[in-house]
């Protein structure tokens, strides 16, 4: 493990919300939420292996601006679907609720109501440095 990559990582106050995090949680905190969804063994399956190297994200504190990420709608729980996701731009704060703004790779601007969607932020390099040094402390 680079020890200047992960000095620069934990100088990093984005960061400061992993550090009550290991890998083995992320991936336990996406089964527990997929599985709430009801999906079944093989979806919930494919869902985590295309949600590999993402994690959860619980609130508008979490979201990084630039970070690719994935979303589900949850608002038709007959039409559950990983978007193909987009790069985070910003909050949008209306009368009807916070929309997140992405922009995806055709430079098309869109947004979705942040309280009807389970959002899937993908995990830096930097992160991933940081989540290997914390995987290591808790063994």
């Amino acid at each position: 493990m680079d020890v200047d990559k992960l000095l620069k990582a934990l100088d990093n106050e984005e960061n400061s919300h992993l550090l009550d995090l290991t890998n083995e949680k992320i991936l336990n905190i996406k089964i527990d939420i997929l599985k709430e969804l009801g999906f079944s063994q093989a979806q919930l399956l494919d869902l985590l292996k295309k949600l590999r190297n993402y994690r959860y994200v619980d609130g508008m504190n979490e979201l990084s601006y630039g970070a690719f990420i994935r979303w589900i709608p949850i608002s038709n729980p007959d039409k559950l679907e990983l978007a193909r996701g987009a790069i985070f731009c910003e909050f949008k704060v209306t009368d009807k609720g916070v929309f997140v703004v992405c922009k995806n790779f055709m430079h098309k601007h869109h947004q979705f109501k942040l309280e009807e969607n389970l959002i899937f932020q993908k995990i830096t390099d930097q992160e991933h440095v940081l989540l290997s040094a914390l995987d290591h402390l808790a063994k």
